[in-house]
């Protein structure tokens, strides 16, 4: 446990069968009871982690009184549950993440067969199907759910003692991702919206917006009006050099785009056809579509089709249906049939 700041500690709790390592939770300090933002995967090395570290400043956990997930994905969300049960904690989410706790965690069956219809239409091969599929089932485990107590949907404050956090409605990582702002104390808490040297996963999926990485960029750019001097983000360290951040995020984006491009020519390729020919994990040098996990290799395809539908919607790119499968080209002259 680090005081990153007078009265917020940061607990970095474990991820142990993921790349990211540890996963950022953080607990503000109150009279009438602790916040805790974000609560890790619910296994038993993160919950004696957080017990730990807890005991290191002299309490058992039943002093937490709220819970703030940014947003339910396993390693924010997993723990909620448990936390909520043992401590008697009041939890706030997002509206647009609440949407989608019973069909992601609870009755998946309808949601995995449309994800296996997305991924064939978008040219994922029949042989490589059932694994892109099913690639998520193992961080079921992971995940108590529960529904929150208090709904957010953007512009509440919640307060903590000399507090004041804004909820800040931040999509594009997920549809009801959500930062908190410090006005005063210019700390914006950036559950994985933005990471110093990550770039956060954005992918085009049953379950998102239309336009997700439209939607991301668009909400990294609403925040530059914001006077940030410490950014404590979901993974990796806390960090300065704010607007910095979000300028190198546009331009990684970019770049991407002009990768994509390149890799699409003057030809007709589906999503999954670009995703084997760019490059991925450039924090760890750069590796191919096949030397991924099954879970990192359904996340590049709904990445690279994220990019696809960003360039469609400015007109960069169009798409057709052939056979019944999606295939993304240059726009062409008026009356050339394909």
């Amino acid at each position: 446990m680090i005081e990153v700041t007078p009265g917020i500690y940061r607990m970095p709790l474990p991820l142990p069968a993921s790349k990211l390592g540890h996963i950022n939770t953080y607990l503000v300090r109150g009279d009438n009871g602790y916040l805790l933002i974000d609560t890790g995967w619910n296994t038993k090395e993160a919950f004696a982690s957080l017990k730990k570290q807890l005991a290191e400043i002299g309490i058992q956990g039943r002093e937490i009184s709220r819970i703030v997930v940014t947003h339910a994905h396993p390693d924010h969300y997993g723990l909620a549950g448990k936390l909520k049960g043992l401590f008697g904690a009041v939890l706030y989410l997002h509206h647009m993440e609440k949407d989608f706790i019973e069909t992601r965690y609870v009755n998946m069956d309808e949601l995995i067969q449309k994800l296996g219809q997305w991924l064939q239409h978008n040219g994922a091969p029949p042989d490589r199907l059932a694994e892109l599929q099913q690639a998520s089932m193992p961080m079921l485990r992971f995940v108590t759910p529960t529904m929150p107590d208090v709904t957010l949907y953007g512009g509440e404050t919640i307060t903590c003692d000399d507090f004041s956090f804004n909820v800040l409605p931040t999509p594009g990582h997920t549809t009801g991702h959500i930062c908190l702002y410090e006005p005063d104390k210019k700390i914006l808490f950036s559950g994985d919206h933005l990471l110093p040297t990550i770039t956060p996963h954005v992918g085009l999926h049953p379950q998102s917006s239309s336009n997700p990485l439209g939607d991301y960029l668009d909400s990294i750019n609403s925040l530059k009006r914001l006077d940030v001097e410490l950014v404590l983000p979901g993974h990796e360290q806390p960090f300065t050099g704010f607007q910095e951040r979000i300028e190198g995020m546009t331009l990684h984006h970019q770049m991407r785009n002009a990768e994509i491009m390149g890799a699409l020519g003057h030809d007709s390729k589906t999503a999954f056809q670009l995703s084997t020919e760019i490059t991925w994990l450039h924090d760890v040098n750069g590796v191919g579509w096949y030397k991924l996990a099954d879970w990192d290799k359904r996340m590049a395809i709904l990445e690279t089709l994220a990019h696809l539908e960003a360039m469609r919607a400015k007109g960069e790119l169009e798409k057709f249906n052939k056979d019944n499968i999606r295939y993304y080209r240059l726009p062409q002259k008026a009356g050339k049939n394909e």
